[in-house]
């Protein structure tokens, strides 16, 4: 039986064991509970591994979900912490995991259980999603016809090993993100999933291993004042611009407050810190732990934006990745229009 169905199984078997309660799985990514008179369906997401910062990072999804779709959504997961599961409820996400914690909040049905404890056991999978996967993961959403080429290209373009590019797309199967194809080649499955992946990984795992510093602008200064010279140093090759700024030039939606820039590997004899705090001071910024002017580091070879006009920028996936870090509307909005107008089209094109 593959995984996901597994711990769905898991899951259902949970409910159906309280009383009065019916739970069957119908159309796909459909369940259906009946309790008593009362009948609810709800569309599942499946993420097995749910941490506190990971329950964060789900809820804007999930809100996004039952405003745009105006369906219930439920979170199928291996276990929920408490710390997990306080975030989820005060963000009304309603779920269910395997060691039967669950929370059902609709007419007619109320249930909370918690506290219930890990099951000691044979985990599902020892697959992991790693920070190296994640760089995989980033290079298989912008270029899915990738996977019809060779490993070598795939692991320059990622920055990983060859050896490392062939365990982890195994992982990625055996995680049911990539499909094998009759020529032994592999394709992505479901694409917006993967994409779903990515972000979530992004923000919990990679994008801190990535950060070098933060920086505010030096005196009384604010970030409008320092914007300019922020674009002229992309121009000059020091970075691409990423985050709110890079978002405000792709889309021209966002009157941007932050920026990240990803720094470009110049000079390899120098650490990526020193690059930033050469770069900042020429811009006149000050580390701050709390700045909104972030360096990160590039991985691989193709975090820019391939579009003519836009060798500045980060590309769109770097940027709706980093705006969703970011809980204010206008940002969440903006994202949505990088989505549609950028990166869909890789999702007909996969």
């Amino acid at each position: 039986m593959k995984q996901e169905s597994l711990l769905l199984r898991e899951c259902l078997d949970h409910l159906n064991a309280l009383p009065d309660i019916e739970a069957k799985n119908g159309n796909k990514n459909c369940i259906t509970i009946r309790n008593c008179d009362e009948l609810v369906d709800y569309v599942y997401k499946i993420q097995p591994d749910v941490t506190g910062t990971m329950a964060e990072l789900i809820s804007p999804y999930f809100q996004r979900f039952k405003r745009d779709k105006g369906e219930k959504i439920l979170l199928i997961t291996r276990y929920l912490s408490n710390p997990a599961i306080n975030i989820l409820l005060k963000e009304n996400i309603e779920f269910i995991d395997a060691a039967g914690n669950m929370y059902l909040n609709t007419p007619g049905i109320y249930i909370l259980i918690r506290g219930q404890r890990r099951t000691k056991g044979k985990p599902l999978s020892r697959s992991k999603i790693t920070v190296t996967t994640l760089k995989l993961i980033y290079i298989l959403l912008k270029n899915p016809h990738i996977l019809q080429t060779n490993v070598r290209d795939i692991a320059i373009a990622s920055g990983i090993a060859p050896s490392t590019v062939s365990r982890s797309l195994k992982v990625l199967y055996n995680l049911e993100y990539l499909q094998r194809q009759r020529d032994g080649n592999y394709r992505i499955l479901n694409y917006p999933k993967l994409l779903e992946r990515w972000e979530m990984g992004y923000a919990e795992s990679l994008r801190p291993k990535l950060t070098v510093e933060a920086f505010t602008p030096v005196g009384e200064r604010s970030f409008f004042d320092v914007a300019e010279r922020i674009i002229e140093g992309a121009k000059e090759g020091d970075f691409l611009l990423g985050g709110e700024l890079g978002a405000a030039i792709a889309t021209d939606y966002l009157r941007p407050q932050s920026a990240t820039l990803h720094l470009n590997e110049s000079n390899l004899q120098t650490s990526a810190k020193s690059q930033a705090m050469t770069i900042a001071a020429k811009m006149r910024l000050k580390p701050s732990p709390k700045g909104n002017i972030v360096f990160v580091q590039q991985f691989g070879t193709q975090n820019n934006w391939s579009e003519d006009g836009m060798e500045t920028l980060a590309d769109p996936l770097l940027l709706h990745a980093e705006l969703l870090l970011i809980a204010d509307e206008r940002s969440q909005e903006t994202a949505e229009r990088l989505y549609r107008k950028y990166i869909a089209e890789r999702d007909e094109n996969a």
